[in-house]
């Protein structure tokens, strides 16, 4: 297992404190966080569709539309997309 140092401001390092016991499910969870809003940032550029969105990110299609839909994105939806999940 690999230990990691971190630096934290005071007033970050109180709250993180709370959660002592619980220091990786912490990390786990904001990791899963920045991981579905990176993936959602290069969907909204166009650089990726949301099926590839939802890929990179870790996510089930449905849950990344939930997510998507946390941060006020809505998927966009042409002709294909919709013959492609149907078929």
């Amino acid at each position: 297992m690999k230990q990691i140092v971190l630096e934290l401001p005071d007033d970050l390092a109180r709250q993180v404190g709370a959660y002592q016991g619980r220091l990786q499910e912490l990390v786990l969870l904001g990791l899963a966080q920045l991981k579905a809003q990176e993936a959602l940032t290069l969907y909204t550029r166009g650089i990726v569709s949301f099926a590839r969105a939802a890929e990179i990110a870790g996510l089930s299609r449905p849950e990344m539309i939930r997510q998507a839909r946390a941060l006020g994105i809505r998927p966009r939806w042409s002709e294909q997309m919709v013959e492609e999940e149907l078929a």
